[in-house]
């Protein structure tokens, strides 16, 4: 497990450019947690800050390999997380970045042409497809959300952004600027790698 300044710099590499609240709304910490970790980071230059907004500087990142291989260790030597890992790659994620395009694109005399969410009901099936991957993800993500509590507050956060959708709200399906399915799926997966020392696959 991370300390609240090693997981309040690590969260900035999740988000790339954050402020307190929305680095406390990933991890979970007390915003007072987060704010004396970054204040301690920026006397560390683990994190430099502009305008109310932080990102992780290089001293930073090698702060946090270090801090990987000693916290992780026990968890990338377990062949249960190894293993779903490697469903998590091959399955769920290949699902959702397919879902994501269908969800963005629809296929027009065979080619396909931005979706202009004109058809409720071809979007519904989208978003009843995400939800059937989401509970999928919860059973091959279990060997690691056992180890780390955060996997878990990223799953409740993709099944929160999956309930507003649902209700009307489709902006949190994929927009960029709410904590939407995609989005939070792409801090998610940036974490897991994090966590089992792997790289993002091409």
């Amino acid at each position: 497990m991370l300390d609240s300044y090693e997981l309040t710099v690590h969260t900035l590499t999740l988000r790339q450019l954050g402020t307190a609240e929305q680095l406390a709304d990933i991890n979970g910490l007390a915003l007072a947690e987060v704010e004396a970790a970054l204040a301690k980071a920026l006397t560390d230059s683990a994190v430099m800050a502009a305008r109310g907004s932080h990102m992780i500087t290089p001293a930073g990142r090698e702060f946090l390999d270090g801090v990987y291989a000693r916290a992780y260790a026990a968890l990338r030597a377990d062949g249960a997380v190894t293993e779903a890992m490697e469903s998590f790659e091959t399955g769920v994620n290949k699902q959702i970045l397919a879902l994501t395009t269908d969800w963005q694109t629809v296929e027009v005399d065979g080619a396909r042409v931005t979706n202009d969410h004109g058809d409720a009901d071809y979007d519904a099936k989208i978003i009843e497809k995400l939800g059937r991957v989401h509970e999928k993800t919860a059973k091959v993500l279990r060997p690691l959300a056992a180890a780390d509590a955060l996997v878990e507050r990223f799953l409740d956060r993709i099944g929160t952004a999956l309930t507003r959708a649902e209700g009307g709200e489709t902006d949190y399906v994929s927009g960029v600027r709410v904590d939407s399915v995609h989005t939070v799926w792409f801090q998610m997966h940036e974490h897991i790698l994090r966590l089992t020392g792997r790289e993002r696959p091409e």
